[in-house]
């Protein structure tokens, strides 16, 4: 995945980048009658600032290629959609089957009430791999090439 952005700020091996934010694809025919390109024409443009690791010596103002792999954006997506719903779902089945026996008359409230400990410890967990995968290279976008260097003064 490479995206093109501009360098506002930089530092020792890293690099800021502003990128204009795309709320739709353009791909498609329907870009008039699109919910995404209405929003879009709504809220203006907006510009994302990313932090990208920078093995080139990127200067500000320098238009760059940024990549981050395909697998770990896979990976990260998976975590953070996927994890706190089997969380939810795991803690409803463990509610249902350990303690609605128990407590047959509150069975629905149970049930509830261990799908949200489930999503909370699944929130939980996505927390730490977070931390976990902050300081990873893999996770971390990186500069590729430099489209067009500024000029030396």
């Amino acid at each position: 995945m490479e995206e093109q952005a501009s360098v506002v700020a930089v530092a020792e091996g890293i690099a800021w980048v502003e990128k204009e934010r795309q709320s739709h694809c353009g791909g498609c025919s329907l870009r008039n009658g699109c919910g995404s390109a209405v929003l879009a024409k709504v809220m203006g443009a907006r510009r994302n600032r990313i932090r990208v690791l920078d093995p080139l010596s990127a200067h500000v103002g320098d238009e760059v290629i940024f990549q981050l792999d395909a697998a770990a954006l896979l990976r990260g997506s998976f975590a953070v959609y996927m994890v706190p719903l089997f969380g939810l779902f795991v803690g409803a089945m463990v509610g249902k089957y350990s303690f609605v026996p128990i407590f047959t008359d509150y069975a629905n409230s149970v049930i509830a009430l261990f799908a949200i400990l489930g999503f909370f410890v699944g929130v939980g967990w996505l927390s730490r791999f977070s931390r976990r995968v902050a300081n990873d290279k893999r996770y971390q976008p990186v500069i590729t090439r430099i489209v067009t260097p500024i000029e030396p003064t």
